[in-house]
């Protein structure tokens, strides 16, 4: 929340009211906070996960206070520090944390009435935590920065640098979309707006009120994204990537099913509206997938079909079933092309979290099995807030070893409030959109820098526009080229990327007048990026991309030098952009909505069906394949 410099308070009282704050809110927090901890050990995930979350951050949050900005507030107010350099930071910095605190108690109230017993000294401590970050916001925060002599429009900028909320900072709309209400899921009307220095997707139901989804913490790099690529996405494209929910039995019982798998009353699907597609498409993908294909007996055959008719076969798999070299051979006989392959990270309790039970250990036999058999790999890798963020780089890491060399792109998809885990709401608080999973890798990882990520995705974008590629903005990429022993250099040593952004924005400024022009202009950048010195080490590989690009990205044909690497959210009711749902990359048939255009639209459609029933997710399914080989 931004707030306004008051000239009310005298430096003692700065120095009085900073003391008050650690001697009243930090000493409550410190003994109820530790309290309420093993008093809640045993409630339900839907408490214990954001209280866990919370607990750790107001743990480092009063930590950085306590022992840099207090003592820094207090020294500038008693005039022992001339100074004021030291406080504008770090005050960025805590009002940056305000706002995933803010999300983080919103969560815990929302889900209370868990606590039983406890519930009254959970809202008692909630309370006295949103009273202090009131205090500091429009208090003391406000005064201290008066002292060190920080104007309004320096502390705005310094905010923008740092991605934390600018004091005094204005409401600003980038555009006006469509969204759903979270609460009673109907559509209404919505905006991205700038907001405290966040972008937001703000959604403004007339009987809810107003909800927001954080959609980067960094408006600058997000606003020129957004109004880039809907210069570029104008016009409709046709549907070239099918997802085929070929079933909703699964032999696991995951917490976050976006499919709630198991429902007793859910069939498996009828694949003659599939037969119609391939029979009439040529060079389109199909996901056969939702929520785990290999129990269908006939997926082989599926698999061979779709390869027959001139098309993609893409299989999403838990990666269980695959765990038996046979099958894996049975696959690679079909002629599958690519495995996306659930794996979660490396950090065993997070899959015990999300997914309900240990699978490293199969995932890494499935990995085995996929690398003998020569079958492209893609992991797709949920990470949630305060769960697993330390495993975006230690998967990306993991795939780039040398036996990992089948694994040819790696999926960070950000845990969204769908299916089983929106019923439960065991994971409120822990959703993540693209680019804070782009944070984290460039935290992560420091040669992987957020301006050439930017700089991609432009030239990325523009690419698809001019090949008539439908394509999400929730949908991000990057891309590195494997080294030695697991080493790698990222394309920003390669291709001369701020050019290709140029370039990029002069195709989007042609490409409503005179796309032909446009068309040219951007080729004519691309051979010229393919002729730098660095680029020809690669040339070949670089066209065969860019072929993949124009005619299916098969991951079968990437090069073994390339690993591509996603930041991609799925749509649900919280991030709905009608906007951005348009332009769908995948479309979708399944039991129980036939066929969508869009996948977006499709999983909004799904959550306000599960909504209207009282269907709840079973055990896992006890069927196994009929034609698994012995």
């Amino acid at each position: 929340m931004g707030v306004a410099y008051s000239d009310a308070m005298s430096s003692p009282e700065v120095a009085l009211l900073a003391r008050r704050i650690l001697d009243t809110h930090h000493v409550f927090m410190h003994r109820e906070m530790p309290r309420l901890a093993v008093a809640l050990a045993g409630s339900s995930r839907q408490i214990l996960a954001p209280f866990q979350h919370l607990h750790r951050t107001m743990d480092d949050h009063m930590m950085k206070e306590e022992t840099i900005l207090y003592p820094a507030i207090i020294a500038l107010a008693e005039g022992k520090e001339s100074s004021g350099c030291g406080v504008a930071g770090p005050i960025n910095q805590m009002l940056a944390e305000h706002d995933e605190i803010r999300t983080l108690e919103g969560a815990l109230r929302s889900a209370s009435r868990d606590a039983g017993a406890n519930e009254a000294a959970l809202l008692a401590m909630l309370d006295d935590l949103c009273e202090h970050a009131r205090i500091e916001d429009e208090e003391l925060f406000p005064a201290a920065l008066r002292l060190a002599g920080v104007e309004p429009e320096e502390q705005a900028v310094a905010a923008a640098a740092t991605g934390a909320p600018a004091t005094g900072s204005a409401r600003r709309v980038l555009r006006n979309t469509r969204g759903y209400c979270p609460t009673c899921l109907e559509e209404v009307p919505a905006a991205v707006v700038v907001l405290d220095g966040t972008v937001q997707l703000e959604k403004n139901c007339p009987t809810h009120g107003v909800a927001l989804q954080l959609l980067s913490r960094k408006p600058e790099y997000w606003g020129d994204l957004d109004t880039f690529y809907f210069e570029v996405n104008s016009k409709e494209h046709p549907q070239r990537d099918y997802i085929v929910r070929m079933t909703e039995r699964c032999n696991l019982a995951c917490p976050i099913c976006l499919a709630k798998a198991n429902t007793e009353d859910t069939p498996d699907l009828d694949l003659g509206g599939l037969e119609k597609l391939i029979s009439s498409r040529r060079g389109i993908k199909v996901d056969l997938m939702a929520a785990e294909p290999t129990l269908r007996p006939d997926l082989l055959d599926w698999v061979r079909k779709v390869k027959a008719s001139g098309n993609i076969a893409a299989l999403h798999t838990n990666g269980i079933n695959l765990t038996d070299a046979g099958y894996c051979a049975s696959l690679a006989e079909a002629g599958v092309d690519e495995v996306f392959l659930q794996f979660d990270g490396l950090n065993e309790p997070a899959n015990v979290a999300l997914r309900g039970r240990p699978l490293i250990k199969a995932r890494k036999a499935a990995l085995a099995n996929l690398r003998k058999h020569n079958i492209a790999t893609s992991l797709i890798v949920v990470i949630a807030r305060g769960l697993n963020e330390e495993q975006v780089g230690a998967t990306f890491r993991f795939a780039l070893q040398p036996e990992n060399d089948h694994i040819r792109e790696v999926f960070f998809l950000g845990l969204r409030s769908m299916g089983s885990a929106r019923q439960t709401n065991a994971f409120a608080g822990q959703q993540l959109m693209p680019d804070e999973i782009i944070d984290l890798l460039t935290e992560q990882e420091p040669t992987l820098r957020r301006d050439d990520i930017k700089a991609f995705n432009m030239a990325y974008f523009a690419m698809l526009s001019a090949l008539s590629v439908r394509k999400c903005l929730y949908v991000q990429h990057y891309l590195v080229a494997r080294g030695d022993e697991g080493s790698f250099t990222p394309i920003s040593d390669v291709l001369d990327l701020p050019g290709l952004a140029k370039a990029a924005k002069h195709y989007a400024g042609r490409y409503q007048r005179h796309p032909g022009l446009a068309k040219a202009g951007l080729a004519a950048a691309l051979v010229r990026q393919g002729l730098r010195p660095e680029a020809m080490k690669m040339g070949a590989d670089l066209l065969r991309l860019e072929h993949l690009f124009a005619n299916g990205m098969n991951l079968g044909a990437v090069p073994k030098r390339f690993l591509l690497l996603g930041f991609i959210t799925a749509c649900d009711l919280d991030n709905f952009d009608s906007g951005v749902a348009v332009n769908c990359g995948k479309g979708e048939l399944s039991a129980d909505g036939g066929f969508a255009a869009s996948s977006a639209v499709a999983n909004v459609h799904r959550e306000a069906r599960f909504a209207e029933t009282d269907r709840t997710p079973g055990p896992p399914s006890t069927r196994s394949r009929k034609d698994a080989p012995s």
